[in-house]
C-alpha cells in the first residue's frame, strides 16, 4: 500500500453551479473504475429542530418534516452512514434532540436500513445544541423546567438516553473501514469568528492508537468551518484555527462543517490546501451569505445583515430582508477507490443543486480545489445581450419606520447568466446625481442560493431605495453583478428623474 502526499485529493471537478454540465480538471472518458462505491454517506448540517413555547410540541417552523424527507432520500440511496455537523436542537433542550432521534429511528429503526445493514450516525453538537441555558428560555418559562431539560447541563445523560451510546467531546466511528472523527461543540456560545468550540483536539488525535491508512480518506466532522478554508477568509463562523493546525498533518483528511448556513451553490464550498474542507450548507434556512464578493459599504447590505462593526442605516432602508426558509440543502458522498463524488440536493423542490462534484483519487494535477488557481480561471457573470434595467416609483415601507409607505425607486435587475459557473452572488448598485452625488449600495443576490435549473435562479431581482435618499434631478443607476470570487460583470445603466416627493 503506497503512502500519499498532499496531491492525494486532486483532480476533476464537475461544476455544481454552471448552467450546463461543464467540467474542470475532468478525467478522460472511461478513466474511472466501474462498480459500486466502497462507502456512501449522507451529509447535513444545521437542521434546527425546535420546540414551541412550553415544550409540548414542535414549532411549525422548526419541525422534522424536511429532515425526514432528507433521511428518506438517504435511505433510497443506500447510505452506510449519515453526518450531521451540528445544530440539531434549535433551543438546546432535550425534547428537541429526542425529536431528532424519533425522526431518525422512524426512517432507520434500530439504526438499520431496510435490508438489515447498520447505518451509522456521525452526529455532533453545534452552538445551538450547547446553548440551551440561554436559548431554552424561549421554550421553558421557569428555571426549574429549564435546568431539567437543557442538554449541556448533562450531555452524557441525554445522549445516552436518546441515542443509546456514550457521549464524549471527541469520538471515532469506523464505517466499512473508513474512520469518522467527530468533535462536539462543548464550550460556550458562538461569537461568529475564532470559535473556541472545544479543547484538546490535538491531544485527541495524538491519542489515537490505530493510525489512519494514508491510502484512504478519513472524515472529520465539526460545526464551525476550519479557519481559512471553505467560503473564504471572511465567512462568518470559522473556528480559531484548531482544526487546520491538526488536519494539515493529514493530507487524506476531508473535513465537513456547517454553522454559517452558507449556500452550497457558493463555489468556495469545497477548498483544498494541506487537507480538504467541505461546507455542508444547511437544512433549515440557507443564508444568502456570499462574503468577499464585494467590499462592504458603510450602510451594510441593503437586504441582509449589516457587517459587524459598521454603521447601520436600517431605519431608511426600503428593501426587505431575504426570505430564508425556501431553500434547504444537503448532500450524498460516494467514495470509490479512485474518486470521491459529492451529489448535492435542494430539499424543498427535491432537485440536484447541479452536476456532481468529482474528486479523483489520486490525480496528476496539483490541488484543483485550491482557491488561487480557481480564482485565476474564474469568469465574471454576464447580463444577457440587450438586457435592461427597469425603473419605476412605487410606494414602499421603510425598514423600522412608523411613517407608513413612502415613494421609493424600484429597480428591476435581470438575472445575470453564469459563465463557467460564475453565479452572480452579489449586486452593486451605484446611484449618481447632481453636484457630484454618488451613493453605493450592495445587496446579496437571493436567487444565487438556488440550483440553476430552478426557475427562481433566473428571476429578476428588485432593488429599492427611498426617493428621499437621493437628490432631486437626474439620477443614473449603474448595476454590476459579482461572483463569489469577486469577478465583476459589465454594468447595466439607466437614468431617471428623481422628484423627491415625500
Amino acid at each position: 500500500m503506497h503512502s500519499l502526499s498532499r496531491r492525494f485529493f486532486i483532480g476533476g471537478l464537475a461544476s455544481a453551479f454552471a448552467l450546463g454540465p461543464r467540467r474542470i480538471f475532468a478525467a478522460a472518458p472511461g478513466a474511472f473504475s466501474t462498480g459500486a462505491p466502497d462507502l456512501v454517506f449522507g451529509v447535513l448540517s444545521d437542521i434546527h429542530i425546535g420546540l414551541a413555547k412550553g415544550g409540548a410540541s414542535l414549532h411549525p417552523t422548526y419541525d422534522t418534516s424536511t429532515f425526514v424527507k432528507a433521511l428518506e432520500w438517504f435511505r433510497e440511496q443506500g447510505v452506510d452512514a449519515v453526518v450531521i455537523a451540528g445544530d440539531m436542537a434549535h433551543h438546546g433542550v432535550a425534547g428537541e434532540l429526542k425529536a431528532v432521534a424519533d425522526a431518525w429511528y422512524g426512517v432507520f429503526p434500530g439504526d438499520k436500513a431496510p435490508d438489515g445493514r447498520r447505518v451509522e450516525r456521525a452526529f455532533v453538537f453545534g452552538n445551538h445544541d450547547w446553548g440551551g441555558k440561554s436559548r431554552g428560555k424561549k421554550v421553558y418559562s421557569t428555571g426549574k423546567d429549564l435546568k431539567a431539560n437543557v442538554i449541556s447541563v448533562d450531555p452524557k445523560r441525554w445522549w445516552g438516553e436518546i441515542f443509546h451510546e456514550d457521549w464524549s467531546p471527541f469520538f471515532v466511528k469506523e464505517v466499512k473501514g473508513f474512520p469518522f472523527v467527530c468533535a462536539h461543540w462543548c464550550i460556550g456560545d458562538c461569537h461568529g469568528k475564532d470559535e473556541a468550540f472545544t479543547k484538546g483536539m490535538k491531544e485527541f488525535y495524538d491519542s489515537l492508537k490505530k493510525p489512519f491508512d494514508p491510502a484512504k480518506p478519513f472524515f472529520h466532522v465539526q460545526h464551525p468551518h476550519p479557519k481559512g478554508t471553505v467560503h473564504g477568509a471572511t465567512v462568518w463562523g470559522q473556528d480559531n484555527g484548531m482544526a487546520p493546525s491538526v488536519l494539515s498533518a493529514h493530507p487524506n483528511a476531508i473535513a465537513f462543517s456547517g454553522h454559517s448556513h452558507t449556500s452550497l451553490t457558493d463555489e468556495r464550498s469545497i477548498w483544498q490546501g494541506a487537507f480538504t474542507s467541505v461546507g455542508c450548507g444547511t437544512l433549515r434556512n440557507v443564508s444568502p451569505n456570499f462574503p468577499g464578493a464585494l467590499s462592504p459599504v458603510p450602510e451594510g447590505y441593503e437586504n441582509y445583515k449589516t457587517p459587524k462593526g459598521r454603521a447601520a442605516d436600517d431605519a431608511v432602508k426600503a428593501l426587505g430582508n431575504v426570505g430564508l426558509m425556501n431553500c434547504r440543502q444537503g448532500q450524498i458522498v460516494r467514495v470509490y477507490g479512485d474518486r470521491v463524488v459529492f451529489s448535492r440536493r435542494e430539499f424543498v423542490t427535491g432537485v440536484p443543486l447541479g452536476d456532481d462534484l468529482v474528486m479523483p483519487l489520486p490525480a496528476a494535477e496539483k490541488r484543483p480545489f485550491e482557491f488561487s488557481g480557481r480564482l485565476a480561471k474564474a469568469k465574471p457573470p454576464a447580463f444577457a445581450v440587450g438586457a435592461k434595467l427597469a425603473a419605476k416609483v412605487v410606494k414602499g415601507a421603510l425598514r423600522d419606520s412608523r411613517r407608513g409607505k413612502v415613494p421609493v425607486w424600484e429597480i428591476e435587475i435581470p438575472a445575470a447568466t453564469a459563465e463557467l459557473s460564475a453565479r452572480a452572488a452579489e449586486l452593486e448598485i451605484v446611484a449618481s446625481g447632481p453636484d457630484g452625488f454618488s451613493k453605493r449600495f450592495v445587496m446579496v443576490n437571493p436567487s444565487a442560493r438556488f440550483p440553476a435549473s430552478d426557475p427562481r435562479a433566473s428571476e429578476p431581482t428588485a432593488f429599492r431605495v427611498a426617493c428621499e435618499r437621493l437628490p432631486a434631478g437626474e439620477i443614473k443607476f449603474s448595476v454590476v453583478a459579482a461572483s463569489c470570487w469577486g469577478k465583476r460583470s459589465q454594468p447595466l445603466e439607466t437614468t431617471v428623474k428623481n422628484e423627491r416627493k415625500v
